[in-house]
């Protein structure tokens, strides 16, 4: 499945991906992509989204900075296809594409799909903590 990236001027892309999975009494924040911290993606089947996943940089007290995956979602029907791997991917890389070397995820805790995810991702080495993590570079 295609994966896309959204830019500060895709509105209509933002607007179907919120209203899918955020509800239809939510609005899009449209200066989440205009500042160039948020990232924002979605995995469409023809018209409709059926993956949707965003987050930020956060900076860092050393300066450094580091990518929160904040929130990552999959439409029950296409689970089984793999969209959120490829959704998680497609954030890590742009992070390594962007200097980034580190990206935290987070989730509701216990939640199946989400875990389903962590057993499936790369290890991320020794140095893990209680909220999964990646190394990037």
């Amino acid at each position: 499945m295609e994966i896309r990236r959204l830019g500060p001027n895709v509105g209509a892309a933002l607007e179907a991906a919120v209203h899918a999975f955020r509800g239809f009494d939510r609005r899009p924040n449209s200066a989440f992509l205009a500042d160039g911290a948020g990232f924002a993606y979605v995995a469409p089947d023809g018209e409709t989204v059926v993956g949707f996943a965003w987050g930020s940089t956060v900076s860092q007290p050393d300066g450094d900075q580091l990518l929160l995956l904040a929130g990552l979602q999959v439409a029950e029907a296409v689970r089984s296809t793999k969209v959120g791997k490829q959704l998680l991917d497609a954030f890590a890389e742009d992070g390594r594409a962007a200097g980034l070397t580190r990206m935290w995820m987070l989730s509701d805790a216990g939640h199946r799909a989400a875990r389903l995810l962590y057993d499936d991702a790369v290890d991320p080495g020794p140095n893990t903590i209680d909220t999964p993590w990646w190394v990037l570079g």
